[in-house]
């Protein structure tokens, strides 16, 4: 069931992809730097879209069901990983099914959840450490978020330099 998911979650996140190069290229169509050669795809995109995003509510309710509270506690922890892939999922059928085109009456745009998907890639992950072969890769993606406290700092040093010298 794992690997099924983590599988769904990969081909998620090259859709997400595609439909951003898509978007891309409708407004390049939009304001007149591209030709209009590509047929109408809006509407496959959208049962594309909900067909994953059902996927994920299934998943998250078998999950539950078999867990229940030790789905989002263990050991006594909080699971952060769980409540943002719940609060991932929760989201975007709010965005697919409440709201019409993203947007509801009062102006409530759900579309910028749309590129915290790619996050739930995080979750294929966990899978991959088990199989020897990524071991290197492992090494890699560990030694990047190794360095973000350091980017971070490195930034608000290079911040206060720039606000000294101006």
């Amino acid at each position: 069931f794992e690997k099924v998911s983590s599988l769904v979650i990969l081909l998620n996140v090259l859709f997400v992809a595609l439909q951003l190069q898509y978007q891309g290229y409708l407004r390049g169509v939009g304001i007149g730097v591209r030709p209009d050669d590509l047929p109408d795809l809006t509407g496959a995109i959208t049962i594309i879209d909900i067909g994953f995003n059902i996927f994920f509510a299934c998943e998250l309710v078998m999950r539950l069901s078999a867990f229940r509270c030790r789905f989002f506690f263990s050991h006594g922890k909080p699971e952060l990983l769980h409540f943002f892939d719940t609060f991932l999922v929760v989201a975007s059928c709010a965005d697919l099914y409440l709201f019409s085109q993203g947007q509801s009456s009062r102006g409530l745009n759900l579309n910028v959840l749309r590129p915290f998907r790619f996050l739930r890639f995080v979750r294929t992950l966990r899978v991959l450490q088990s199989v020897k072969v990524f071991n290197k890769l492992k090494m890699l993606v560990n030694t990047v978020g190794a360095s973000f406290l350091a980017l971070f700092w490195s930034i608000v040093l290079l911040a206060v330099v720039m606000i000294m010298a101006a």
